[in-house]
């Protein structure tokens, strides 16, 4: 499944605010005379509720190249040709579920780094408010980032909260729960545009489950607030979800053959054999296209084509994890893709000819 937007995208921080205090009768605990005070941001339903909301506004990128900075040195990194998801360079390394853990781990210290200090300041207010009935909810917004995909952040967050200390208490004690908004992330329910409002429970409901009905309730209420309809359908899981592509108004040529390409992504039902050979023709008619002195002339209209045939192939090889050393050069594919393209006999001798000087070279 893949789903566009296009123009401005609406912060979605302060709409989940207007919604705290609107549906959930929230009141402010931010005291400018006291800022250094540990407090949640708001008290909901007379005290019932005490909410943390935290942003993230920071993308992970560059803890994320921090760390791939490091994995380019081993031997076994592979190279793409163009970017590449992270997935498919994984996928392509001898210890694929040990650079999976760091790469997740790298990604998950700007989901853990607000849950911790949303843990400290729920414990401040548990002491400050001592009351019988108190649900110490985290709420986190993503602002856009792609990277924090609903399947990505439960994740992280499942096991953060099942954490213990040495002692043998749970390490985030004082959330009881995590909802989780994101619209950069969205399914499709019965042709209707689907978002995802994630919910991670802590230790604090395993020990008073009726937590579980007002934290449900929360999620009722951000769907009548949005003015959303109430569909009857089984849940879609966190997997389930898709990364929106954003188009923007203007964009490099480039850029715009990307997204051809994803709406129309033709090359998917080839075979990886079959897409070695298309390889094989778009490389030779890319590289006859800027020799001074080539065997055939490539016409203007058919180097721009090829340029952007190349785009296209890179989008797909990164989408299947194909690395470039899986079709290292062969001048017999090369002959092979000259006769296949009704190429005149002069290519096929200009590429033996450069092949034997590659060989005196070695």
């Amino acid at each position: 499944m893949r789903i566009e937007r296009t123009g401005p995208v609406e912060p979605l921080t302060p709409r989940v605010e207007r919604f705290i205090f609107e549906a959930l009768r929230g009141q402010s605990l931010d005291d400018p005379d006291s800022s250094e005070q540990l407090r949640p941001d708001y008290a909901c339903f007379r005290g019932l509720v005490a909410i943390e909301l935290k942003t993230l506004e920071d993308d992970g990128e560059e803890r994320v190249e921090n760390l791939v900075e490091q994995l380019r040195k081993r031997p076994d990194w592979p190279i793409f040709l163009g970017s590449a998801p992270m997935d498919s360079f994984i996928k392509n390394t001898d210890d694929p579920d040990g650079i999976g853990k760091q790469v997740l781990e790298r990604i998950g210290r700007g989901i853990t780094r607000p849950l911790q200090k949303a843990n400290r300041q729920l414990e401040a207010h548990e002491k400050d408010h001592p009351r019988k009935s108190l649900v110490k909810i985290l709420i986190l917004v993503n602002e856009d980032h792609e990277a924090y995909d609903p399947h990505t952040v439960s994740y992280i967050l499942w096991h953060a909260v099942r954490r213990r200390d040495k002692d043998g208490s749970p390490r985030f004690a004082h959330v009881d729960a995590i909802i989780y908004f994101t619209e950069r992330h969205a399914t499709i329910v019965e042709n209707l545009l689907t978002f995802p409002l994630t919910v991670v429970e802590g230790s604090g409901i395993q020990y008073a489950p009726w937590k579980s009905e007002v934290v449900e309730f929360i999620q009722h209420a951000w769907i009548r607030h949005c003015d959303y309809p109430d569909l009857s359908f089984d849940e879609p899981q966190a997997s389930d979800f898709t990364t929106i592509d954003h188009i923007p108004e203007h964009a490099p040529r480039h850029e715009r053959w990307r997204t051809d390409y994803r709406r129309n992504p033709y090359l998917q039902p080839l075979t990886n054999d079959q897409l070695r050979d298309r390889f094989d023709e778009i490389m030779l008619v890319n590289t006859l296209s800027f020799l001074k002195n080539p065997p055939v002339t490539i016409s203007k209209d058919q180097t721009t084509l090829g340029i952007e045939q190349f785009t296209h192939l890179m989008l797909e090889m990164a989408n299947r994890a194909i690395p470039m050393t899986a079709f290292s050069y062969d001048p017999r594919r090369d002959i092979a893709a000259a006769r296949r393209l009704g190429l005149p006999e002069s290519v096929e001798t200009w590429i033996l000819k450069m092949d034997a000087e590659k060989r005196q070279q070695i």
